[in-house]
């Protein structure tokens, strides 16, 4: 039983691996022509108007995402077209609402006219990604992850080859921000395509109730998602008030490079979570998702540390070719050194996390992430004023390290003993 899982498990994460290697070559590579393009400035532009719309994505896409696919790898396939038509209607409605909010209420309180033009660009795409998220855990909860994975990285190729030949005829981050757009429409085309072929109608919603059913159960996941991105974010957003557009592009290429050493063992988890919820609700669980949490332990650290070890050696020359001699990369090069010394902690925490979630103690994960994520906030708070990136570096490492430790103890608690599991909204 367990070989079988490991395989189905195995297969996935080198299909997830495969697309997710060149979706993030692929944006390393826009970024490095774009700061050759516009300098660091305009990078830091570029990424903050990402950051905003990643944070507001992270709000509408409300928990579903996550609930979907958990659900969509219990359920048999009677109960897939009514689920899914719940989920799309309620992504497209709070996607609306998310676009319509940030340009005509947050936006102008917070950002000038240059940045604002950028933010709204970005801001487009939420709608195609809102919808591509609940087609893609469908395709995900069943354990087809080549297919999520092909579509994405073909319409990240299409937005980024967008993107270059716009910058080659001298276009700025602007330009790339609409190509990016058009690629995630892209993507839902092709999702689309993929529930023609499969022969899935999505089945309209019988009533409010259902929809407010899933709602309530998918809010634990969408807190845990939101307080997920500040935890990210909040570095770069408070990098950008206080040290201005250089200091955010010397800290975000680091960032970007560190986040990209995650390729395999997020892959791995990602693949692993449906086969953690099928475990979860199987006879005899408790022994089942033991092993699979030990396996699943010595394979991240594994993992991990062989794509640290050599990293942290070639970074001088991983940066270079990545952002050329531009002015900041020595900095930015020291920096991500620092960074790859918390992939451990973050890859350990995050399988806890998909545990914790498979036996439905999502509110357990978002309480646990809420607190650390204020930790978070008071380091950088504290540190990035006086120490810039350099204190934001530091406070990520902590931060990470404090969330293994909780995710952990609770984990061991709850996951890894005989708990009463959490069925979803039927």
């Amino acid at each position: 039983m367990m070989q079988r899982a490991f395989f189905r498990v195995g297969k996935n994460a080198v299909a997830l691996l495969t697309a997710r290697t060149g979706v993030l070559l692929l944006g390393l590579w826009l970024n490095g022509q774009l700061t050759r393009a516009v300098g660091a400035a305009g990078l830091g532009r570029y990424l903050l108007a990402l950051t905003v719309e990643g944070m507001t994505l992270a709000v509408v896409n409300a928990g579903l995402n996550l609930y979907a696919t958990r659900e969509f790898a219990r359920s048999d396939a009677r109960n897939i077209p009514s689920l899914l038509g719940s989920v799309l209607v309620l992504k497209m409605l709070l996607a609306l609402a998310g676009i319509l909010l940030l340009n005509s209420v947050i936006v102008p309180l917070l950002f000038a006219d240059a940045r604002r033009t950028l933010i709204a660009l970005a801001s487009l795409g939420l709608l195609p990604q809102a919808l591509n998220g609940g087609m893609e855990a469908l395709i995900r909860g069943r354990q087809r992850m080549e297919l999520s994975g092909l579509i994405e990285v073909l319409s990240r190729f299409l937005g980024v080859l967008g993107g270059l030949l716009w910058l080659s005829q001298g276009g700025d981050e602007r330009h790339v921000l609409i190509c990016y757009v058009a690629g995630h429409g892209l993507g839902t085309a092709a999702y689309s395509t993929v529930l023609v072929v499969w022969r899935i109608r999505p089945r309209w919603p019988a009533g409010h109730n259902r929809l407010g059913a899933i709602l309530r159960e998918a809010l634990p996941f969408a807190g845990a998602d939101v307080v997920a991105i500040l935890y990210r974010r909040v570095d770069l957003l408070l990098l950008s008030l206080w040290h201005g557009d250089r200091a955010t592009g010397i800290y975000g290429a680091a960032y970007r490079l560190w986040e990209t050493l995650g390729l395999l063992p997020a892959s791995f988890l990602d693949a692993l979570f449906p086969e953690l919820a099928r475990q979860a609700v199987a006879a005899q669980r408790h022994t089942r998702l033991l092993r699979l949490y030990r396996r699943g332990t010595l394979i991240l650290l594994g993992l991990v540390i062989g794509i640290g070890a050599p990293s942290f050696w070639l970074a001088p020359q991983a940066m270079t070719l990545l952002y050329g001699n531009v002015a900041g990369v020595e900095t930015a090069t020291q920096l991500f050194r620092v960074l790859i010394l918390a992939l451990p902690c973050t890859y350990l925490y995050l399988l806890n996390g998909h545990c914790l979630y498979a036996v439905g103690e999502q509110q357990r994960v978002l309480k646990a992430m809420a607190v650390v994520t204020m930790m978070n906030a008071l380091l950088n708070g504290i540190l990035i004023p006086r120490w810039s990136y350099w204190g934001a570096a530091v406070a990520a490492l902590l931060a990470e390290l404090g969330l293994l430790l909780l995710l952990g103890g609770i984990a061991r608690q709850r996951v890894l003993r005989h708990a009463p599991i959490h069925r979803g909204a039927e």
